[in-house]
């Protein structure tokens, strides 16, 4: 019986030692898989850091759409020294981080351009609103389809601007509206855009 009793204390010790084996492994594994966990949160929080940071930076409008702010400036000084200074009120807004109203400037500028081709070509009542300059620019063949659609947008960023106390565009609707309203100053102005 004594041998039975070792067995059975044998047994009961090899039992004893898997139950704390078991219980040991299953804390480190927990404890492990925190680690892992709280890991992968820090990560991911520095991740969404970068990612915000990167977004700041992103927000700013494109060198390139400066350029051609910038050389379109260059182009009509000496032409007309009123729309390089208007030009240069948009380059500064944007600097200033204005993009809204720089694009209301810029729809304005468009506005006027078509208003004096008018009056040199077709003759114009005063009160012309910019859609209607806008149509029978399309009409006189002086701006494509496209543009006129994208200018029909610009024409409704500048309206939001000029209407509500904040207006907010996302980078999309930015770029689209100075590329739009570069393109159509240089197509009104006869100028060739040159590639950058």
């Amino acid at each position: 019986m004594s041998n039975n009793n070792s067995n059975y204390d044998f047994l009961s010790d090899i039992l004893m030692a898997l139950a704390i084996g078991g219980f040991i492994w299953a804390i480190t594994e927990r404890n492990q898989k925190q680690q892992l966990q709280q890991q992968l949160y820090y990560s991911e929080k520095n991740y969404y850091k970068l990612m915000e940071e990167y977004l700041k930076d992103k927000k700013e409008i494109p060198k390139e759409i400066k350029k051609q702010l910038l050389q379109l400036r260059m182009q009509y000084m000496g032409i007309d020294q009123e729309i390089a200074d208007k030009l240069q009120v948009v380059i500064e807004l944007i600097q200033e981080n204005k993009e809204s109203i720089a694009i209301e400037k810029l729809t304005t500028i468009i506005e006027n351009l078509l208003k004096n081709k008018f009056k040199e070509e077709q003759g114009l009542s005063k009160n012309t609103s910019l859609y209607n300059l806008l149509k029978k620019a399309k009409e006189s063949n002086w701006i494509t389809d496209y543009q006129y659609n994208f200018a029909l947008f610009l024409k409704k960023m500048r309206n939001t601007e000029a209407h509500e106390l904040k207006a907010n565009y996302n980078n999309n609707e930015q770029y689209i509206g100075f590329l739009t309203g570069i393109e159509i100053i240089y197509q009104l102005a006869g100028f060739r855009i040159t590639k950058l």
